[in-house]
């Protein structure tokens, strides 16, 4: 697959040479000439006026990406010149400007000299026969001021070094905030001096969930996995992300998500029962009691904590805190009633308040996911909005900084393509281009709103990255995305931005050993409607535009179908000249038919993909959707009858998912037909919020005005026997008003997602 891809590489690089400027994330402005700035094998520099870190990291990249040499122009003409000047209007920025003979570089700050030497080493090309920039000028500022990664390390552990690889990477491309998330369930990874017993023990699992967390029966790998950070470890990563100008977040979780830290410590439970750290990914009842032992031992833990981090800001989490244990707890309801609170989200509103005026007592400012807006914000807290918009947006209206961060968006532990060798993946669909289209300021805020928010951040949640290779593949390409959306004040179009990533980017990528995902190169395969609804309902392959050649083989029920040539010849496969559409009109209903992908990289045939579809009577009928689905997961038009039967890790392209209790479907027959039966395909996973409905209730008509009930499901099951001639069907499907007690989510009003209606006709 190598050798695949490298001749893809070739292909789309020769197809797509830009005139657009190169760099990544897109300048705020940028001109091109003609001629050209040839550099030798030597470049004199005016080191003088270069900070030595930024000069030590020119001099690193240039050597190893181009082997060329920087020598201190001392009393010579400097071919290339470094230059501080100051800012205009109090803004920071730089400008670069390229001369047949010499090349300029403008900065204000250290920063901004840095982001100049990244767009400088960008726009360096390969003639064949030598280097050269063109001449032009650029000029750039970024849009956001936060500007972040995110890295779960608690999930699994990654070394020091690969760290700083990370962070290298994110450099490279502009991002200035580096958020570390150093404690949660499954492991305690910061050393703090005064309590030991963190890294001793709760850096440590006994055990971890094998294949994904929804597999049942589930199976465990028992051995002891773990590892943590030494206090100088971690000024040693700090100093060296200073060194590349991003600011390091710690997030030290509470009062949820602390299993790990309560394994060393059960008496800061509510139950004081002693626990392991958790080997399963989740969300768990046993957390941080709200008793002011406990609130202490949090505020000793961020003492450490503020006096190791020279960031302004500490990450505190508050998200996903079940309330279950506190209900019961007489130490958590004695703290409401001395407090006057009004219930157990207040409690946790009181919880981060305290830690908030302690660290302001630190000169440090609290920031947390959304839910610490959940009894009443924190006065000097900072809101991270993960759960949609609507978080941050309530937040900016009560005055409130924040940073947009929505998993519909910014999730990269989401799949980011539907192609099905994908590896296994939290859930949820987020690819490249619908990171592209992410605006962190929604529409409808004022001005003095929009400038509350400070930019945004992609999440990388590890449950399922457990090294460097799988996190590099969920993070790239898409963080180059991201950083065209958090930098970029006038941000190309995609298809200026693909065309800038396939012919500079992704070779740089290749060069730095980075594990990239080629999922925007995938072939796809996607149901299209025809002209007589389901009995012309077809997939169409759409190739990729590279000079591999493809082909096809088919499947009915596990059986390979024998093919016609262009001479009527039966064959096993048959190549694919270009984009085609195959209808399913002659093949049966209630029949699994397979369609496999393969590809000649001119030494071998290579499985490239496998699609299967599910073929029934209600393909490709319509649907009306009486409640609309959010936006976040309205899959596409034909998602409930398209016969593709959504998988288990779910991949939100399969489902379409509601988020309201009561939802109201209709399905047009096109004609009077007799319905043996249908099937309902509902997920169910309630780590995630999403729960299987209570009731559905299907009706019939004949005219689409008059409905009469057919059956009732109380205990909703796949197949409903229906024996019933009609024109239109009705769908009216309940779920719970509010999860229940003790369930992730509890109190919120629980995910509904379906994946296919199945008609069976007599």
């Amino acid at each position: 697959m190598k050798n695949l891809f490298a001749g893809l590489f070739f292909v789309l690089s020769a197809a797509l040479l830009s005139a657009q400027c190169p760099v990544i994330p897109a300048p705020t402005s940028y001109t091109s000439q003609k001629t050209q700035f040839e550099l030798k094998e030597t470049v004199l520099v005016n080191f003088g006026d270069v900070p030595v870190n930024i000069q030590q990291h020119l001099e690193h990249m240039l050597l190893e990406n181009y082997g060329l040499k920087l020598i201190n122009a001392n009393d010579k003409i400097p071919q290339i010149t470094f230059r501080e000047v100051d800012p205009v209007d109090h803004n920071d920025f730089y400008s670069i400007e390229v001369r047949e003979q010499t090349v300029s570089v403008d900065y204000t700050s250290e920063a901004y000299c840095f982001y100049a030497v990244n767009s400088l080493f960008q726009l360096i090309e390969n003639s064949g026969k030598s280097y050269f920039i063109r001449s032009g000028k650029l000029i750039d500022y970024p849009k956001f001021s936060w500007r972040g990664l995110h890295l779960d390390v608690s999930r699994h552990f990654f070394t020091v070094d690969e760290v700083k690889r990370y962070i290298d990477l994110m450099a490279f491309y502009k991002f200035n905030t580096f958020h570390w998330h150093l404690t949660d369930d499954q492991g305690w990874r910061i050393e703090i001096k005064q309590f030991p017993k963190l890294t001793e023990t709760g850096a440590w699992r006994d055990s971890t969930v094998n294949k994904h967390y929804t597999t049942v029966p589930r199976t465990y790998t028992v051995e002891k996995y773990g590892g943590f950070y030494t206090q100088e470890q971690i000024k040693n990563v700090i100093k060296y992300a200073a060194d590349r100008y991003i600011t390091v977040v710690p997030e030290i979780e509470m009062p949820g998500h602390a299993r790990a830290a309560l394994s060393a410590y059960p008496e800061l439970s509510c139950t004081g029962k002693r626990q392991g750290a958790e080997g399963l990914w989740g969300v768990f009842d046993d957390i941080y009691c709200s008793k002011k032992e406990t609130i202490d031992f949090n505020k000793a833990v961020l003492d450490e904590v503020a006096a190791l981090f020279p960031s302004p800001y500490i990450h505190i989490g508050g998200d996903e805190a079940p309330k279950e244990r506190w209900k019961k707890c007489p130490d958590c309801q004695r703290v409401i009633r001395e407090n006057g609170l009004k219930d157990e989200h207040e409690l946790q509103s009181y919880f981060i308040r305290q830690i908030d005026a302690h660290l302001t007592s630190k000169g440090k400012k609290l920031i947390g996911w959304d839910e610490i807006l959940e009894g009443g914000l924190s006065p000097n807290a900072s809101v991270m909005s993960w759960r949609g918009f609507e978080g941050g947006i309530e937040a900016v209206k009560q005055g409130h900084a924040v940073v947009m961060s929505p998993g519909s968006h910014c999730y990269f532990d989401h799949y980011q393509s539907s192609h099905p060798n994908e590896p296994i993946a939290f859930g949820g669909f987020t690819p490249i281009e619908k990171v592209y289209a992410f605006d962190p300021v929604p529409p409808g805020l004022s001005e003095q709103e929009s400038e509350l928010i400070l930019g945004a951040q992609a999440n990388l949640w590890t449950e399922y990255i457990p090294d460097m290779k799988q996190l590099e593949y969920m993070v790239y390409p898409r963080a180059l995305a991201l950083s065209q959306v958090l930098w970029s004040v006038n941000k190309p179009s995609y298809e200026d931005f693909q065309q800038v990533l396939v012919d500079k980017h992704l070779p740089l990528l290749e060069r730095k050993g980075v594990n990239y995902s080629k999922a925007m190169f995938y072939p796809q395969l996607t149901i299209v409607p025809g002209e007589k609804q389901s009995s012309s309902l077809s997939y169409q392959f759409n190739k990729p535009q590279n000079k591999l050649s493809y082909f096809y083989s088919e499947e009915i029920n596990g059986k390979r179908i024998l093919l016609k040539d262009s001479k009527n010849k039966a064959i096993d496969s048959l190549p694919v000249a270009g984009n085609f559409a195959k209808s399913f009109e002659k093949y049966p209903s209630e029949q699994d038919y397979t369609a496999h992908l393969s590809v000649f990289d001119g030494k071998n045939f290579l499985n490239y993909a496998t699609f299967t579809y599910h073929i029934h009577a209600g393909l490709g009928l319509p649907v009306k959707f009486i409640t609309p689905p959010n936006k976040r997961y309205a899959g596409k038009e034909l998602t409930l009858v398209d016969g593709v039967i959504g998988r288990i890790p779910w991949n939100s392209s399969e489902w379409i998912g509601f988020d309201t209790s009561r939802i109201v479907l209709e399905m047009d027959l096109q004609e009077k037909k007799t319905v043996k039966s249908l099937g309902l395909r509902f997920l169910d996973d309630e780590s995630s919020w999403i729960h299987v409905p209570e009731n559905v209730e299907v009706q019939h008509s004949t005219d689409g005005k008059k409905w009469v009930s057919l059956q009732q499901k109380t205990q909703v099951k796949t197949q409903l026997e229906i024996q019933q001639s009609c024109r239109y069907l009705r769908f009216i499907i309940t779920s719970k008003t509010q999860i229940p007690d003790g369930k992730p989510g509890a109190g919120h009003v629980p995910w509904t997602f379906m994946d296919e209606i199945i008609v069976l006709i007599e």
